[in-house]
Parts: structure tokens; sequence; C-alpha cells
């Protein structure tokens, strides 16, 4: 080491490798430490002219020896530096990053309005894809007719399972439950004006055209839907669908018609089951809470209701239970990244599914308003 001028230069002589550390370590300290004075030194220069041999050390004994110049107020420079040196320097120098500062910050007012907008774009992005979605759905379901082979019929009485007859007790009970609850409502205003026996008439329409397909769909949804959007996006997670197309199956074909027309055909026997719970428990209670009898109940119900009234909520129960497994599998292909993305779209899938649900079930309610029916 020496000082020239307002400059403390170290020559770097020997092999500045690990194996002379420690020697380098000590001088630096003593040096530093006890024999040169500090009060007019403005600079450190590593003199790097007589260095022959070197290694990753060169990199660390230069950061220490600019870290303790930037602590006591010095600049830091190397000098002497071979081509080759220079380029083993600056690759196994760590870059310093300084965050990039935002020239302003928006107002809350503008912030809520951009995360408004990016919402929506998203929905739309996500309407688009999801009607290219069902145009290959479609496609593929034609083909069927001509070939029905094209999918894995072993799945479909399993999904099937699934989807109906494990999900008939909630169904009945939770419908059962809804029946008790529109007789007994419906009877407190009821009795008010005489008219005990009317209550038959709007449990059978209420329920058969309206709550227990809806309520059904809804059940399905929570169940079935986030079902398949969690198998599907595990499977996307695991890279299992991206297996399945390097085999050559059509992942639409192998998982998503299956369970699309489970849970379809499915619904409708659900529905069913749910129209005689409902309609019996809204007869507990009308018979509980009403002067009427069991005969008189049957036969208004059997005047009110009609078999438009019975198939016309079957129908719907099939285009919702086509939305939500469609919807299931939909939010299950959109999986990305790990299990965090998984729950997400899982989330996602009940969401959709019920929205769609309400929205198909107002589109009916309007066109049969519109037709008279």
């Amino acid at each position: 080491m020496e000082t020239t001028g307002s400059e403390l230069i170290i020559c770097l002589s020997e092999p500045l490798t690990l194996p002379n550390a420690t020697s380098y370590d000590r001088s630096f300290g003593l040096h530093f430490g006890l024999e040169y004075d500090l009060t007019n030194i403005k600079g450190i220069v590593l003199e790097c002219s007589r260095l022959s041999s070197y290694d990753s050390y060169f990199v660390v004994f230069a950061n220490t020896v600019e870290q303790y110049g930037k602590a006591n107020g010095l600049e830091f420079r190397i000098s002497g530096m071979t081509v080759a040196l220079e380029r083993f320097y600056k690759i196994l120098t760590p870059k310093s990053r300084t965050p990039e500062k935002l020239s302003y910050r928006p107002s809350r007012f503008r912030a809520y309005f951009t995360r408004v907008g990016t919402l929506t774009v998203r929905a739309f992005r996500d309407a688009f894809s999801f009607i290219e979605f069902i145009g290959d759905l479609f496609i593929k379901l034609f083909g069927l007719v001509a070939n029905p082979g094209q999918i894995r019929w072993k799945d479909f009485p399993y999904q099937f399972m699934r989807a109906g007859v494990n999900a008939l007790p909630i169904v009945v009970l939770i419908v059962f439950l809804i029946g008790v609850i529109t007789g007994y409502q419906g009877a407190l205003q009821l009795r008010q004006f005489g008219a005990d026996i009317y209550v038959a008439d709007l449990i059978g329409i209420s329920i058969t055209r309206e709550l227990a397909p809806l309520m059904t769909a809804i059940l399905v949804a929570g169940r079935s839907g986030s079902a398949f959007a969690a198998e599907i996006g595990t499977m996307k997670v695991s890279e299992e669908i991206d297996a399945l197309g390097a085999m050559g199956f059509d992942s639409m074909r192998f998982l998503v018609i299956p369970r699309v027309l489970a849970v379809t055909l499915s619904i409708p026997v659900l529905t069913l089951f749910a129209d005689v719970a409902g309609i019996g428990g809204g007869l507990i209670m009308a018979l509980s809470t009403l002067d009427i009898t069991l005969t008189g109940y049957l036969n208004q119900l059997t005047a009110a209701l009609t078999l438009f009234d019975i198939f016309s909520g079957l129908a719907k129960s099939m285009i919702f239970g086509f939305l939500i497994a469609t919807v299931g599998c939909f939010r299950g292909f959109q999986v990305r990244g790990g299990a965090v993305e998984v729950g997400k779209y899982t989330t996602a899938s009940v969401v959709s599914g019920v929205l769609l649900i309400i929205i198909a079930d107002a589109v009916f309610t309007f066109v049969f308003n519109v037709v008279g029916l």
C-alpha cells in the first residue's frame, strides 16, 4: 500500500485467490486500522497491473474495499485491469437495482375507476373465451351423432352418480325446507282473506316452476361445478392435460363432454324429486296451520298444477345443468400456476355458475311472460 496525493493505492501483486484470503484480509485490516492516517485521503485505488492470478475472491475483496470506502466517504476505483479481468469483474459483481419511483400517485377516484375498468375488460375477455369454449363444445357434441365412440362413456355413469345420486339427499332436504317455509308464509297471508285453499296453488306452481329447479341448480353448482373446476385445474397444474394431448387424447372429449352430459341429464331427475319434496313440505305446513283437508289440498293442487308447469321446470333445469358443468370445466382450464390459482378459479366457477343460473332463469321468466305461458 502507498499514498499518492489524496489517494490510497492498494497494489495487488500476489495471487488474489481464496487460499490467500487470510493474508489479504489481515493486511487490509492492519494497514487501514493502524498504519495510515485517512484524514487527507479522498479515494482508494486498487492497482491490478501486476496481478497475475485471481479467482472469485478478487470480486469479494474489491467489494469489501468499496464498502469500506463508502463507509468513510472515500471514492473507489480500479485501475490496471486487463480485458479478461474487467469482464470477469463485471459478470460477478452484483447489479444494484433501484426501484422505479412513480412520478405521481394516482388519486383514489382515478384508482377506483381504473380498477373498475380493469375488471370490466377482464369480464369481457372471460365472456369471449367462454363463448369460444361453448362453441368448441357444441362442435364436439354434434360430432357424437356421427361417431358416438369418440368420448369415454365409462366416465358417464361415474359422473352421473356424483352429480345426481350423491346430491339427492341434500337437494331433497333443502327443497323440503323451502316448501315448509313457503307454505307457512303463504298460509299467514292467505288466511287473512279466507283463501286458505289457494295455498296449494302457491306451493305447487312456485315449487315446480321456480324454486325446485333454481335451488337444485344452485346446490349442484356448489357441489359439482366447483369439483369439476378443482379437478381439471389440478390436472392443468400437474401437466396431466398436456400429457393427454401428447398421447393423442382430446381433452374436450375425454374430460368435458362426459361431465356436461352427466350433469345435464341428472339435474331433471333431481328436480323431480325436489318437486315432490317441496310440495310435501308445503302440504305438511298447510295442514298444520290451515283449516283444510288432505283431499281438498290435493284436489286444488291437481286443478292448479299443469304439465307445462312441471316440464318447464325440467327444461330450465337441463339448461341450468349444462351451464353449471360448462362453467366448471371452463374455469378449470383457465388455471395457471399453482394451488392458489386452483382455489381462485374454483371459487370463480361457483360464482359464475350461480350468476348464469339467475340470468338464465330471468330470461326464461321474461320469455314465458311474453309468450303468455
